[in-house]
């Protein structure tokens, strides 16, 4: 009896994950297949048919006759120019607050808490009339800006999280053989904290590169839009869409995410984990 009950308890725990499995796989295989449709594949096929052939105009259509290059080149600038300084900052103010005793250390995280309680949405229009008036509309900076400052409250809880367990000792060896506090910061803590650095960018890089209503409110013209901002590209004015470039396009999106993360899925495991058992 307890055979059978762990015979079907498995089966159905499967069925479960396989059914699961498909429901998070499917939209980016319909995405994948839809991308080499042709015009009359979506006019006299079912929406979930395969396409009656592999057509690769759509991805042509992407590369030649949109400015996919422009938008990839715009999405790496405000991609690199987030996540260098806000890795820096968060965790430099993470471990300072971790590890360094001072007066109204528990205000200031506190107040940094406070920072994942207003979302980016509702600062739009301030933001807006500031940027405008210092003309910064349509520029680099107004895109970036917003993105590292609402981004920090969470970036440093989670370093805060990882750097309570760093060892104090290899700290205070270093400060006894002569290194500076600062130096002791980039030669240890960086190279020792490697796997938590790779979490927090992994998460925020997805963030910065799916990112649409900032790009979308401090941008005007085509040059400085985003890969988000240029699925736009295919929907005519009276609101005729062409699917089989959109699919393409989203599917050319999308790829430089997945290899991000596939490549870097390992060492984030680690570093979401890293703080669950004292080192």
């Amino acid at each position: 009896m307890n055979r059978r009950k762990y015979t079907v308890g498995g089966a159905v725990k499967w069925v479960i994950a396989i059914l699961l499995v498909l429901l998070q796989v499917y939209p980016f295989f319909y995405v994948f297949t839809s991308s080499f449709k042709s015009l009359d594949d979506f006019r006299k096929l079912p929406a979930y048919a395969l396409p009656s052939a592999l057509d690769f105009t759509n991805y042509i259509t992407v590369f030649t006759k949109s400015h996919m290059f422009t938008y990839f080149k715009n999405s790496i600038i405000v991609l690199v120019g987030v996540l260098i300084p806000l890795l820096l900052f968060a965790l430099m103010a993470g471990f300072a607050l971790s590890k360094i005793r001072f007066k109204g250390r528990k205000f200031l995280l506190n107040y940094f808490l406070l920072g994942l309680m207003l979302p980016m949405q509702v600062a739009l229009i301030p933001l807006f009339t500031i940027f405008n008036k210092m003309g910064l509309i349509n520029t680099y900076a107004a895109i970036i800006l917003p993105q590292i400052a609402f981004s920090l409250s969470y970036s440093i809880q989670l370093f805060y999280s990882f750097s309570k367990f760093f060892p104090e000792e290899m700290l205070e060896a270093a400060i006894i053989d002569g290194c500076t506090p600062l130096g002791s910061f980039f030669k240890i803590v960086i190279p020792m904290s490697s796997n938590s650095i790779i979490t927090v960018a992994t998460m925020q890089a997805v963030f910065c590169w799916n990112e649409y209503i900032n790009a979308y409110t401090f941008t005007r013209s085509t040059d400085m839009k985003t890969v988000t901002l240029g699925l736009n590209d295919y929907v005519g004015s009276m609101g005729l869409t062409d699917w089989g470039a959109t699919f393409a396009a989203i599917t050319v999106t999308v790829i430089p995410v997945f290899i991000f993360y596939f490549l870097c899925s390992k060492k984030m495991l680690a570093g979401l984990t890293a703080g669950a058992v004292k080192g």
